[in-house]
C-alpha cells in the first residue's frame, strides 16, 4: 500500500516537535494531537492486509480547496472515507445520532461523530464527481481506534468499525469485488491532491480503466467548465455540528475568495499565536511566583 501523508507539522521522520505541537493545537485545536496518534496506530495494519494497489492519503487537502480529510483510501474494490476518532467510553450510533451511554441513559455528544464523518464522505463525493468521476461511490467509515470504546449500532448512516474488528475490515476491503482498474488508484489520489479534473490528469498519465458494471451509471465523465474541483465551490458543505443538515435542493454556490496575503511569522508562528503563547507562558510564571510567596510566607509564620 502506497502512503501519501500531508500531515501538518509533521517531521520526516514522523514525529512532531514541541513548537510544532503548541501549534497545530493552537490551529486546529487540543483533540488534534490524540486524532493524528490514533491514525498513526491503525494505518499499519491496514498497510498488513492491503497490496500495492492500493494508495492512502493521510490528512490531505482537497486540491484548490481548504477542505482537510482524515483518510482516504483508494483501490480496487472503490474508495473510502475513514474518520478515526479518539472517544472512550460506551456509544450508540443509531440512524444520524451519535451520543454516549451513562447508565440507562442515552445523553448526545456535543458533536455528532456519525453526522461528521457522513459529511465527510458527502464533501469528496461532490469534489469527484465534479472532477469528472461519476459512479464511484464514498463509502463513510467510522473507526474507533481505542480498544476501550465499545459502539452499538443500530443502522447508523455510516459504517461504523471499534478497534478489535480493524483486521477484518482491511480483509473485507481486500476481497471485494473490484470495480476499478490498476491504473485509477493513481489517477485519482492525483485528482485529489492537485484539484485537476479527469481530462487534465489523463494528459500526465494513462486514462484508468473501470470495469464494466451492470449499471450504466458506473464510470466516468467529462465535467462541465462550471464544475471544475478546484473551483472554491464546496463551501456549501460544513463540518460544524451545530448547524443543520444541508437540503437536498441545490443551493448557489458562493465566489471563490481571493487569495489573503500571507501573514507574517516569527520563529514558524503568527503574531496571534505568539500573543497566545505569551499569555499561557505569563499566567504559569504568575502560579508560579505566588506559590513561592505562600511557601515563604508560611516558613515566616
Amino acid at each position: 500500500m502506497k502512503i501519501i501523508d500531508k500531515t501538518p507539522f509533521l517531521g520526516q521522520d514522523g514525529s512532531i516537535s514541541i513548537p510544532d505541537r503548541i501549534q497545530a493545537t493552537l490551529k486546529y485545536g487540543l483533540s488534534w494531537y490524540d486524532r493524528i496518534q490514533a491514525q498513526a496506530k491503525i494505518i499499519p495494519v491496514l498497510e498488513k492486509n492491503l497490496g500495492r494497489n492500493f494508495v492512502l492519503l493521510r490528512n490531505a487537502t482537497l486540491g484548490g480547496t481548504d477542505v482537510e480529510l482524515p483518510l482516504i483510501l483508494i483501490g480496487p474494490p472503490g474508495i473510502f472515507l475513514i474518520n478515526v476518532i479518539t472517544e472512550k467510553g460506551v456509544f450508540r450510533a443509531k440512524d444520524d445520532e451519535w451520543g454516549k451511554i451513562s447508565g440507562s441513559q442515552f445523553v448526545p455528544a456535543k458533536v455528532n461523530q456519525i453526522v461528521r464523518t457522513s459529511r465527510m464522505g458527502q464533501v469528496l463525493q461532490v469534489f469527484l464527481e465534479r472532477a469528472g468521476l461519476k459512479g464511484l461511490k464514498v463509502e463513510s467509515i467510522l473507526l474507533s481506534a481505542d480498544p476501550g470504546t465499545h459502539v452499538e449500532s443500530v443502522r447508523p448512516i455510516v459504517r461504523v468499525v471499534m478497534s478489535d474488528a480493524l483486521d477484518r475490515l482491511a480483509a473485507s476491503i481486500a476481497q471485494a469485488r473490484d470495480s476499478l482498474g490498476p491504473e485509477a488508484a493513481a489517477m485519482i489520489a492525483q485528482v485529489i491532491l492537485t484539484g485537476k479534473t479527469l481530462r487534465q490528469a489523463a494528459d500526465a498519465s494513462p486514462e484508468p480503466e473501470v470495469q464494466p458494471e451492470p449499471e450504466p451509471t458506473h464510470g466516468f465523465y467529462e465535467p462541465s467548465e462550471a464544475s471544475e474541483p478546484g473551483d472554491g465551490t464546496l463551501g456549501e458543505f460544513t463540518f460544524d455540528d451545530s448547524e443543520e443538515e444541508t437540503s437536498d435542493e441545490a443551493q448557489p454556490a458562493p465566489p471563490p475568495k481571493r487569495a489573503r496575503k500571507g501573514k507574517q511569522r516569527i520563529l514558524g508562528m503568527t503574531v496571534t499565536q505568539l500573543a497566545i503563547l505569551a499569555g499561557i507562558l505569563l499566567v504559569w510564571l504568575c502560579i508560579v511566583i505566588g506559590f513561592i510567596a505562600y511557601v515563604q510566607a508560611q516558613f515566616n509564620v
